[in-house]
């Protein structure tokens, strides 16, 4: 069997393909109560190979990414050219690192009117902002932030009841609206908070996201050499 896998794997060009087959393998098995273990071996190799290559992505992303605050410039001209769509939905990364799927929200007045998707409920002096569907809800429940910035209260007040984005694919809707890819973001707030060392802003940002901080550690640290931890 571990010959079978081996020859398998080989032919598959990306670690995470390789290491998403001895996944499934590896949970095939475990329905069927069978020993794994050289199975995990093999898996917890690849694993680390993923962590490497993983480093050198964001090491040469390191000259290339976006600076903080040039973000914040190009975020305030989104909301003074009114663009108000635009502009929560760029917020809302810059603040809580989320992932496309989770702004991907709807407007309502009434928080009776909230189901299980992602919304933005205009209260009297703040927005909540609630999420119970996203990537990581099974293990983190539902999250909900009372925002009170009052460009983004006015922006939200714009836009009114509805979807704030139009139908359709969310890449490609996303690709009109953002200042940059949401995973870029992510590692822009990361570096601009490990460059001052502020593990609190690491770990509300690992909070906001739904994301450990070892996940962020070996997938968005691009000042990690593989070894640290942040």
């Amino acid at each position: 069997m571990i010959n079978r896998i081996n020859d398998y794997i080989e032919n598959l060009e990306k670690t995470t393909q390789k290491l998403d087959i001895l996944n499934i393998i590896i949970s095939i098995r475990n329905e069927l109560d069978v020993n794994s273990d050289k199975i995990k071996e093999i898996r917890d190799t690849f694993r680390k190979k993923r962590v490497v290559d993983n480093v050198e992505v964001m090491n040469e992303l390191k000259p290339k990414l976006m600076k903080l605050t040039e973000f914040d410039e190009k975020l305030q001209n989104i909301y003074d050219n009114k663009e108000y769509a635009k502009y929560v939905v760029n917020y809302l990364f810059r603040n809580f690192g989320v992932r496309n799927k989770d702004i991907d929200v709807t407007i309502v007045k009434r928080k009776k009117d909230t189901e299980d998707g992602n919304y933005l409920w205009i209260r009297p002096k703040s927005i909540s902002y609630i999420r119970r569907d996203y990537k990581t809800k099974g293990t983190y429940g539902e999250k909900k932030y009372e925002i009170t910035d009052k460009q983004f209260r006015t922006s939200v007040r714009k836009l009114g009841q509805g979807p704030i984005l139009k139908t359709g694919l969310l890449t490609n809707i996303l690709k009109k609206v953002i200042i940059n890819k949401e995973s870029d973001v992510f590692k822009m707030l990361i570096d601009d908070a490990y460059s001052r060392s502020d593990w609190e802003e690491i770990k509300r940002l690992s909070e906001s996201r739904g994301t450990n901080i070892k996940t962020i550690s070996e997938n968005y640290h691009i000042n990690s050499d593989g070894n640290d931890k942040i």
